[in-house]
């Protein structure tokens, strides 16, 4: 059988009738080709459909993002049983909805500039500076002109192993390093002999160039938690990975939202913590925070049995073992990013 010759690309439009598509050739009577999809109505795009054509291949800007949001929020779950039982075009793909998340937690982060905190070792042990800026100025980008500096450090642990202050024991870990690498020694050193605000700089900078690394690596791991606590299901590894990448991105549209409310859960864990000793600027705002964290917490147990059934007392034992894991692993991972930085970098 003689096919129809394909046309130069690089030969007129005016060349072909349009009832024939430029690509293949086969007769089209819609505003698409039905055997290759080249649209009949093509036409030289203006900056502008280059501009969304660009940043739509990026982030989900279409209208559907608002429907596939207010569903993935409002009905813990339901995203995923939709996209497994077949039914996606009415939202965003799992992984496009990550993405997009992602990008706005992180310019959320670089733009309010999120700090750690100081870190302080000393004799006296381990501890933390926290600063908090004043009651109602939360200017995104700027420090405000009064600072509440609260330090917390373990005083039982200022001597260890009889002799050892807290200072000594860093030395000896220090030391044991240099026998591996001695410019490794070096930059450890010089780090222990930066002023704290220095040292959370290099935390911050660490932080943020390593932590969405940590979150991505650390996604399919999710999935393969799920896998293994839910063994005796049907669901395959594939299904488990859609879950955890809405429940992630759910993560990110939270942290995203307490990044922006005034306030700091942070500091209201603090107030907690040094009840009777006496913690000022502590704002409503701050315990406002508290909510978006709770709800994130009760989310993920819903979202689990509603896509994979079981009774609640099953559910909230395997939602504490992934929890667990999963924090460890990014906390664990997130760490030994920072040592590498500091090693190589300081």
């Amino acid at each position: 059988m003689q096919t129809a010759a394909v046309p130069n690309t690089l030969a007129s439009h005016s060349d072909l009738p349009v009832s024939h598509c430029r690509s293949c050739n086969a007769t089209v009577t819609d505003n698409f080709c039905a055997k290759c999809g080249e649209p009949t109505h093509a036409h030289v795009p203006s900056a502008g459909e280059f501009v969304h054509e660009f940043v739509g291949h990026y982030v989900a800007l279409e209208g559907k993002l608002w429907q596939t949001l207010k569903l993935l929020v409002l009905r813990p779950g339901q995203l995923t049983t939709e996209f497994l039982a077949g039914r996606r075009m009415p939202y965003i793909p799992p992984l496009r909805l990550y993405l997009t998340l992602s990008l706005v937690l992180f310019a959320l982060i670089k733009i309010f500039s999120i700090d750690l905190p100081e870190v302080v070792i000393d004799d006296k042990g381990f501890g933390a500076k926290y600063v908090h800026g004043a009651a109602g100025d939360y200017a995104p980008g700027t420090r405000p002109a009064a600072i509440v500096e609260v330090q917390f450090q373990d005083e039982k642990n200022a001597v260890l192993d009889g002799s050892l202050t807290v200072n000594e024991k860093v030395q000896r870990a220090i030391a044991a390093v240099g026998k591996v690498n001695p410019d490794w020694q070096h930059n450890l050193n010089n780090f222990i002999k930066q002023p704290d605000k220095d040292k959370a700089d290099a935390l911050n900078h660490g932080f943020l160039a390593y932590v969405p690394y940590m979150l991505i690596g650390a996604l399919p791991l999710f999935a393969l938690y799920l896998k293994l606590i839910y063994f005796r299901s049907s669901f395959r590894y594939g299904e488990h990975l859609v879950f955890a990448l809405h429940s992630n991105s759910l993560a990110f549209l939270i942290a995203s939202l307490m990044i922006v409310v005034p306030g700091s859960v942070g500091w209201a864990v603090m107030a907690f913590y040094l009840s009777g000793k006496g913690l000022p600027a502590v704002t409503a705002w701050d315990f406002v925070q508290i909510i978006p964290l709770l709800y994130l917490l009760v989310y993920l147990p819903i979202a689990m049995r509603r896509v994979y059934g079981g009774s609640w007392l099953a559910t909230c034992v395997r939602w504490l073992v992934l929890m667990t894991a999963h924090l460890f692993v990014i906390g664990s991972a997130t760490l030994v990013a920072e040592l590498i930085g500091i090693m190589k970098h300081a």
